[in-house]
């Protein structure tokens, strides 16, 4: 697993010319973490499964950095340090299920529009490829991740099933949960 990591960290470069790292999180990026969340306006961290705005979660996530089992990747800015985008693929050890990785994106609001989930989605798709995923998992709330929705669509990822009225956000209202598949192919003969 550790081998892949090696040609990490990688600089890309956004729509508008800036440049930023690709590198798996380790944990001297508690705070920087911390503070990327803070940033993702609170209407859009309410349907995450964790309540990432808390520090002891936050905690747990960098003490129990297990690469086999979630795979979290940053996007950095190389001037000062701070994470601008975070990918996640996660992993169950279970063999009737070790094939299929679920996949979980954020991006700060002052870099979107700018392809880095995009790259990021891109860069994630290769590594779960050499891990010998063969089904990738996204799951986008409607009306609300519209931006990594497209992003998706994109990158051939098929909508597999919608559960009408499943997520409520904090004044009540429901929202449809998209979820959304890719079916990997060694060869990239999908794109």
């Amino acid at each position: 697993m550790l081998d892949m990591l090696e040609n990490y960290p990688k600089e890309i470069v956004t729509k508008d010319g800036n440049p930023v790292l690709l590198r798996p999180l380790v944990k001297e990026d508690e705070e920087q973490l911390s503070a990327f969340v803070l940033r993702i306006p609170e209407d859009e961290r309410w349907f995450l499964r964790d309540a990432v705005d808390d520090p002891e979660i936050m905690r747990k996530w960098i003490d129990d950095l297990d690469y086999r089992r979630v795979l979290p990747m940053v996007a950095v800015n190389p001037e000062d340090g701070s994470i601008v985008a975070y990918v996640r693929l996660h992993r169950r050890p279970v063999d009737c299920v070790r094939h299929i990785a679920h996949l979980r994106i954020m991006v700060d609001p002052a870099y979107r529009h700018q392809r880095l989930g995009t790259w990021m989605l891109l860069d994630t798709i290769k590594l779960a490829m050499n891990m010998g995923i063969e089904k990738l998992v996204a799951e986008f709330v409607s009306n609300v991740e519209q931006a990594a929705l497209h992003a998706a669509h994109k990158l051939d990822f098929f909508e597999h099933a919608v559960l009408k009225d499943y997520v409520k956000d904090r004044q009540g209202k429901y929202h449809d949960l998209i979820i959304m598949v890719k079916t990997l192919h060694r060869d990239w003969s999908d794109f």
